[in-house]
């Protein structure tokens, strides 16, 4: 095809009077010469999507036969080989006499060539008004005036329709293909027991019974680990009052002249022991404490949909004259 060299040749007779000379206002006029000018710049720079985009608002603007010319040259580069086939026949036929005879028999050469890589597909649907997308572009809504001039590839069609679900087909055309596809929409979202969102409405309260708005659920705190807690730290005050008494029989044996070597030995080995004892009772204390409040909290002991949880920890206490040991499964 010789698109890319009578593209230019286009540009040159679009550039000159046929734009300036529409029954348009100035400001439209002008804004549509320079934008068919960026088009040529971006087309030379190979940048043919943006090029399209400045033809076809060009021609929104002050349409020109001339520019639809331009317009199949960038959508022949893009691969979009429909749309080049609609713009050059629209381009014939809107030009009629006014396109040289050597132009309109390169032309329908180009037509010629572009028919074999362009495919036809009837599109129904099963109820009318859907929406009607090909390769995220719309093409209108069904039914549809006539059938869908694709170019031959992977095509992605979606039919939309309001409360009902997108359907998806993805045909792979080849030139001169004629298919029909129908499409068959699902039913529409029913509506009965369904809130705002597709979310299931809550069953209608019956008359006389108490409106609860939210489910509740019955917690009981877990009863072991707190008397294990209060029981350590009811040891480590007692503890720590007797390891205080201890402490002061130690400082009298000191302070007695002459003093009884062995008997302060006792007070403060019993000092120690009562102190050591207290501080690990409060510590024990403290952990335990923390284990039976998360317990508490997460919902030990709480019954959730008529399922009561595993059973508490079980901790078991293990005293020594000097010490005492913590041993529990959580």
């Amino acid at each position: 095809m010789s698109i890319p060299r009578a593209l230019l040749l286009s540009a040159a007779l679009v550039l000159g009077a046929p734009l300036g000379a529409l029954a348009q206002p100035a400001d439209r006029t002008a804004e549509a010469d320079a934008r068919f000018r960026r088009g040529v710049e971006l087309y030379k720079e190979a940048d043919y999507i943006a090029a399209l985009t400045e033809f076809r608002r060009a021609h929104a603007l002050a349409p020109a036969y001339q520019v639809l010319y331009n317009i199949a040259g960038a959508c022949y580069q893009l691969k979009d080989y429909a749309c080049s086939l609609r713009a050059f026949e629209r381009y014939l036929a809107d030009g009629g006499a006014h396109i040289a005879g050597d132009r309109r028999a390169e032309v329908e050469r180009d037509i010629a060539v572009l028919r074999s890589r362009v495919a036809t597909v009837d599109v129904s649907t099963s109820v009318p008004g859907v929406e009607v997308t090909v390769d995220d572009m719309p093409v209108g809504k069904t039914p549809l005036a006539e059938p869908l001039l694709l170019s031959a590839g992977r095509r992605r069609i979606v039919a939309e329709a309001p409360g009902r679900p997108a359907v998806v087909r993805v045909l792979d055309v080849a030139g001169g293909d004629h298919v029909r596809l129908a499409i068959e929409l699902p039913e529409a979202r029913a509506l009965r027991g369904e809130g705002a969102g597709g979310v299931p409405a809550p069953p209608p309260a019956q008359p006389g019974a108490p409106v609860d708005g939210a489910p509740r659920e019955q917690r009981s705190a877990p009863v072991v680990p707190w008397l294990a807690t209060g029981a350590l730290a009811a040891g480590a005050a007692v503890t720590g009052v007797l390891a205080v008494g201890a402490s002061a029989d130690l400082e009298g044996e000191l302070g007695a002249f002459p003093g009884d070597a062995r008997a302060i030995d006792r007070a403060r080995s019993r000092t120690a022991t009562l102190a050591l004892t207290s501080d690990l009772l409060t510590g024990a204390a403290v952990v335990v404490g923390g284990v039976s409040l998360y317990l508490t909290v997460a919902g030990g002991g709480t019954e959730r949909d008529g399922r009561r949880r595993a059973s508490s920890p079980s901790i078991r206490l293990s005293f020594a004259p000097a010490s005492f040991r913590l041993v529990g499964s959580f």
